[in-house]
């Protein structure tokens, strides 16, 4: 803007044929007359719902989304500039200053790699986006690059394999919470690993049964708010986790749960027509005789070293030094290795539910993890099998408000790293919502070696 004061710019109205255009500290201001003999309309338009501006020395175009039944839809407002109103110098100055203040810190026309999964909850996230998200993109200029996957695992290999990943601002999966474990684990398999994942947001629009990424990061399952908020989120950290299982070493985002929960889910694949209430009737359907699983859990706490939070900077400055080109060493070893010295070994004998994760949200309604944050540690809730249907009723509906940890048979821990040995070889274990095989595993986390995208901070 040169030698144009912003202050005075906000101050002074840009006129047009019928209107009246102003910014202030809320948003912007839109008067227009009606007629002779009526006041003037006031429509205001928040900074955040503000998409995108034209201007050209006949007309002005100013796109945003207004709500409509708690949907967020794009529309257009098109001003013919009266002649001589304002230089064009001021005009260009008015619509930067406007850009601005819609964007902040967020990139604008965000260059987008879209993974769509037909599959995802009640099969409805396809046609979801294409009515709800997708348009919002196009108002807001963002390069869209739309992949509808066809088969389980497609997109880790596009993700792998793509030669110019640099070049994308955000890759966004509209899907449940698979779709970005795919996309995470498809980028770990790459040389250049450690540069990805630390540098490329990945981001959920809500098009799943758990939808826990976008929960967590935009508050909402709402597909529209999810997509203004990727229009206008700004780049986040997230802690990661190392998980070696057998030979193998994946990469998990979220939770590992073994036990009660895990079966809840995975065992209820087949009622996917029930969104989220499949959950409910999945855990009324194991309420009176809830599974005994059996297993030696090993842990290693921040109280057995410095914390988390003294090691602060030096912690994630080791993990970005090991990180530039593929995954970081693992701190702790594997499970095949033997448990280090200085963990800490349980006997689970009847052990019901096994969880542990990264974010507060595990699903829409669930804040299993109250105290979870990006601390470079891991949140840890085991529940005895034999506590009583009475009681575990009150403490999975306790932990829809994150209150159920009051409770004396909710066993919380903080860990750096933990090992499971399963007694058995039945049951149900998830990684992220995926079904993984019931053996031994370790799990150790990364600080800060991923990224996403974050609500944001936009006045108004």
């Amino acid at each position: 803007m040169d030698h144009l004061n912003e202050e005075a710019l906000c101050r002074d109205a840009l006129r047009v044929e019928a209107a009246v255009l102003e910014l202030d500290k809320v948003g912007l201001n839109i008067k227009t007359e009606q007629n002779a003999l009526t006041r003037r309309k006031i429509c205001r338009v928040r900074y955040l719902h503000v998409l995108w501006v034209h201007a050209s020395p006949e007309e002005l175009t100013i796109h945003y989304v207004r709500e409509r039944q708690k949907v967020l839809q794009p529309t257009a407002k098109v001003f013919s500039l009266q002649n001589s109103a304002t230089s064009s110098t001021r005009l260009d100055a008015w619509v930067q200053l406007l850009l601005h203040r819609a964007y902040g810190e967020s990139k604008s026309r965000k260059k987008l790699k879209i993974f769509l999964n037909p599959s995802s909850g009640k099969g409805t996230a396809v046609k979801f986006f294409r009515k709800y998200a997708e348009p919002l993109f196009v108002a807001a200029q963002c390069q869209v690059d739309i992949r509808e996957t066809s088969y389980s695992g497609q997109a880790g290999e596009l993700v792998r394999a793509h030669l110019e990943i640099d070049s994308w601002d955000a890759i966004v999966c509209c899907s449940g919470d698979g779709l970005p474990h795919e996309v995470i684990n498809g980028l770990a398999l790459r040389n250049d690993a450690g540069h990805i994942l630390r540098k490329i947001p990945i981001v959920q629009l809500p098009g799943g049964s758990g939808n826990a990424l976008c929960v967590n990061m935009f508050g909402t399952t709402s597909i529209s708010l999810a997509a203004l908020y990727t229009i206008k989120g700004v780049t986040h950290p997230m802690d990661l986790m190392s998980i070696t299982q057998g030979n193998k070493r994946h990469i998990s985002f979220l939770s590992q749960n073994l036990g009660l929960l895990a079966e809840c889910d995975l065992d209820t694949e087949g009622m996917r027509f029930l969104g989220g209430k499949r959950f409910a009737v999945g855990l009324l359907q194991r309420l009176l005789k809830p599974p005994v699983y059996g297993c030696k859990l090993a842990t290693y706490s921040a109280s057995n070293q410095c914390s988390r939070d003294s090691m602060g900077d030096q912690s994630c400055d080791q993990t970005k030094e090991m990180c530039q080109h593929g995954l970081p060493d693992l701190q702790f070893g594997t499970v095949n290795d033997p448990v280090p010295d200085g963990w800490k070994l349980e006997h689970l004998e009847t052990l019901g539910v096994f969880f542990a994760g990264k974010f507060p949200f595990v699903d829409a309604t669930s804040k299993v993890f109250p105290s979870a944050r990006l601390d470079g540690l891991l949140d840890i809730l085991t529940v005895d099998a034999g506590i009583g249907a009475r009681k575990l009723l009150q403490l999975f509906s306790k932990a829809e408000r994150g209150t159920h940890l009051t409770m004396p048979e909710a066993q919380y821990r903080k860990v750096l790293a933990y090992r499971v040995v399963p007694s058995g070889t039945h049951g149900a274990f998830s990684v992220d919502g995926e079904r993984f095989p019931i053996k031994p595993f370790q799990v150790e986390v990364h600080p800060q070696m991923g990224m996403t995208l974050t609500t944001p901070p936009i006045v108004g």
